[in-house]
């Protein structure tokens, strides 16, 4: 769960007891993941008949069986690829369900319905920008609004309903979108950082672009940044083996930029 990762010595603190106290009575990880969803489907079916305190009593426990299943996970050693995937699969049915019944209870309210399909639309999108942003290896781990604060906010609105119940739907709304615009700038400088270093690295080593990108490189990345990229890549150079001969002749390996030019044999005559 989010919570751990943004407080992992004051969770594991409370959690890991009860961990390894509910792992010596032989319940799976997998067990409690199931438990949780249940209680969250319960909750959720609470809400949309109006039960909201209640609802938000079942999702309190439901939460820590969302908790506890990673500790002894962690505690029996039990950690499995599926057992993550399993977990991370529940927690999305989990949101789509407690806010599809938030929906479902206001559907007469047409500002409450509208912040509640927007709370929705932003939670699996949150979800879905992080999902994507590591499936090629790049880091989304950031944002306001992560699935233990969206979490904390519905079970405040709903125990103080109806005190609270608009402005922490308005939290989830407005914190729920932001988070998806900070996670996908988040991506976006990641991905601007790396293929800027790969094309500073390229024009340095490819005569026809050399001088033209290395002007505009001093102009993005500064002149000391610069520099220092460019001494970084030249001590890489300097301890590089020999390259390979053939024919009495150094054989040239294509660039990338080769390649996109089509010449992916440069090295013979013309």
């Amino acid at each position: 769960m989010a919570l751990r990762s943004r407080f992992p010595a004051a969770v594991d603190a409370v959690t890991a007891p009860l961990g390894r106290g509910l792992g010596r009575t032989g319940v799976s990880p997998n067990t409690l993941t199931t438990l949780g969803l249940l209680l969250t489907a319960s909750a959720a079916v609470l809400v949309a008949v109006q039960r909201f305190h209640l609802a938000a009593a079942v999702l309190i426990v439901g939460g820590m069986m969302d908790v506890l299943d990673g500790s002894v996970a962690r505690a029996t050693e039990r950690s499995t690829p599926f057992g993550g995937f399993y977990d991370s699969v529940s927690d999305r049915i989990s949101d789509g369900l407690i806010l599809g019944g938030i929906a479902w209870a206001v559907r007469d309210q047409p500002r409450l319905l509208a912040l509640a399909l927007a709370a929705l639309v932003a939670a699996f999108l949150t979800s879905y920008v992080r999902a994507k942003a590591e499936s090629i290896d790049l880091d989304c781990s950031v944002g306001v609004l992560e699935r233990a604060e969206r979490a904390m906010l519905i079970i405040v609105g709903l125990l103080l309903h109806p005190w609270l119940f608009e402005p922490v739907l308005w939290l989830l709304a407005v914190g729920g979108t932001v988070t998806v615009v900070q996670r996908i700038h988040h991506v976006w400088c990641q991905i601007d950082r790396d293929v800027s270093e790969e094309l500073l690295a390229l024009a340095l080593h490819d005569r026809a672009w050399s001088r033209a990108f290395k002007k505009a490189a001093r102009r993005f990345y500064g002149e000391r940044n610069f520099d220092g990229a460019v001494d970084g890549l030249s001590e890489q150079t300097e301890t590089a083996e020999p390259a390979e001969q053939s024919g009495g002749r150094a054989e040239r390996h294509p660039s990338p930029i080769d390649v996109a030019r089509g010449d992916e044999d440069p090295g013979y005559a013309r």
